[in-house]
């Protein structure tokens, strides 16, 4: 028994299946980025017994409009948060969470922000509440 073989060349490529992995690579990869940029999520981590916590202080800064001033709930002045700020810079990467209430005129907020970047800060957290659809029509 004689097979015939054919000796003609491809002259098409076959990109159905190629175009398909493409497509599944680019939803995967929009799906992951939009995970990746959500901060603040609850996420239950597995444990481990070999682990150590590398957790950076967070500060608290609090001014009311009274002009009270609180570093970590103890009352200080400017000149007195200047030194502290200055003690416990460790890292640019520490967070000062900086909360004013909503009446405080917006210079004293910028000129706490002031001094806590010249202490070496770079992340500032400005603490906020979320309002709801009643308090935005106002």
């Amino acid at each position: 028994m004689k097979l015939r073989l054919s000796k003609q060349k491809i002259t098409t490529t076959m990109l159905i299946s190629m175009t398909d992995v493409i497509f599944i690579l680019v939803i995967f990869l929009l799906i992951v980025s939009n995970f990746s940029t959500q901060t603040g999520l609850p996420v239950r981590l597995p444990g481990s017994q070999s682990a150590s916590r590398h957790s950076i202080h967070t500060i608290n800064i609090t001014y009311y409009a009274d002009d009270q001033l609180f570093y970590n709930e103890e009352a200080v002045d400017f000149e007195g948060l200047r030194e502290l700020l200055a003690q416990d810079f460790k890292d640019t990467e520490q967070v000062v969470r900086l909360s004013a209430e909503e009446n405080t005129p917006l210079q004293k907020v910028i000129s706490i922000m002031d001094i806590i970047r010249a202490a070496g800060f770079e992340k500032i957290f400005v603490a906020t509440e979320v309002l709801r659809s009643e308090e935005l029509s106002e």
